[in-house]
Formats: C-alpha cells, sequence, structure tokens
C-alpha cells in the first residue's frame, strides 16, 4: 500500500495518515502472530526431540535389565536420571530462548562473540523464569546495569551515540568506570566482524 494510491483514490492527508497507521498496526500484529508460531514449532520439535532421546535411553536400560546386566535398582536409579536430564534440558532450552529474547529486546550487538561476553558478564544463577516459563526474571536489571557499565555490547550506547572503540577513552567505559577483558576482547571481535563484512561487500 503507497500513500500516492490513497492520494489517486480521492483520499485527503489525514485519512491516508489514519489508513497508514491501521496498516502499520495490523502488519506489527501479523509480525508478532508469526513471530509467535515460529518459536511455539522450533519448541515442539525441541521437545520432541528430547522425548526421543529419553524414549531411546529409556528402552536401552530396560533391554539392559532384561539381559541382567543392571540391577532393579540401578535400573530405576537410571530411569530416574533419564527423566531428571530431560527435565532439565526442556528447561534450559526454554531459558535460553527467552534469553535471546532479551538480547535482542535490549539491543545487544548480535554477534557470537559478543552475545557470549554478554552471557559471561551476567549472573545467570540469579536470573529465573515465571511459573509460565514465559518470562525471565531478574534479566532486565543486569542488562541495563551492563548498558551503563558496557555500552559497547549493544547497538548504541546510553546517550543514543555510537560506543568508543578499545581504548578510545583511556581504558575507560563512557562513564569513566574500568573496562574489563571481556569487554575488550568483545569490541575487538565487533570491530574485526565489522570489516570484514564491509571487506566482503566491496570484493
Amino acid at each position: 500500500m503507497k500513500t500516492d494510491d490513497l492520494k489517486a483514490q480521492g483520499l485527503t492527508d489525514e485519512q491516508i495518515a489514519f489508513v497508514m497507521k491501521e496498516n502499520g498496526t495490523d502488519l506489527k500484529a501479523l509480525q508478532d502472530e508469526n513471530a509467535t508460531l515460529k518459536t511455539e514449532k522450533s519448541q515442539l520439535e525441541n521437545d520432541k526431540q528430547v522425548l526421543e532421546k529419553e524414549k531411546g535411553e529409556k528402552e536401552q536400560a530396560l533391554k539392559n535389565l532384561q539381559e541382567k546386566s543392571i540391577t532393579k535398582e540401578e535400573y530405576d536409579k537410571k530411569v530416574k536420571e533419564i527423566e531428571d536430564n530431560a527435565k532439565k534440558e526442556h528447561a534450559d532450552y526454554i531459558f535460553n530462548e527467552l534469553l535471546k529474547n532479551a538480547f535482542k529486546d535490549a539491543k545487544v550487538r548480535n554477534t557470537e562473540n559478543n552475545i557470549n561476553a554478554v552471557k559471561g558478564s551476567l549472573d545467570l544463577t540469579k536470573i529465573t523464569t515465571d511459573k509460565d516459563g514465559k518470562t525471565l526474571i531478574g534479566i532486565k536489571e543486569q542488562l541495563e546495569e551492563l548498558k551503563k557499565s558496557d555500552p559497547h555490547f549493544f547497538e548504541t550506547s546510553a546517550n543514543g551515540n555510537e560506543p568508543n572503540e578499545p581504548g578510545a577513552n583511556g581504558g575507560k567505559g563512557d562513564d569513566g568506570s574500568d573496562v574489563s577483558i571481556a569487554s575488550n576482547i568483545a569490541k575487538e571481535a565487533n570491530k574485526r566482524e565489522s570489516q570484514e563484512t564491509k571487506s566482503q561487500f566491496f570484493n
């Protein structure tokens, strides 16, 4: 839908503005719905893999019991271990997906080295999921603090400007605090990846 097409239909500027706003709202809703469906599909695929792995391991444990290579007590212990591991894999998957979404919302620079550096800077033991398993508790506060101490991890600094390159502020962050080794590594990695991308583009 283009503004010129609406003008050609005789709509006023106010009417065009209203139509474009409503169209944008509808488009955003469809995009959100599509993103939700993709997330649900990915989670179902992961759950399927976890269940298949759990089933295979239980079948092997039962076979070992039938062949008397393990005792009933060892079998029960093994089954519980398998079930606990399956629950952990499921929980870990959900946690990591929510972490990805939190990083995206906070505009963390989307490079492998940078994301790993951000993860390493967070205290993951203080981050939990809510009872519905759909929201992370404790992540927002840590990311906000990280934006202040290490703005180069993010697409823009707190004041909206591009962060300083390593050494540009005498080894200090934008707020004058010391920059960590992990921070400098992330900066250098981001710089290299940016230069490589530009090089590939012009070649």
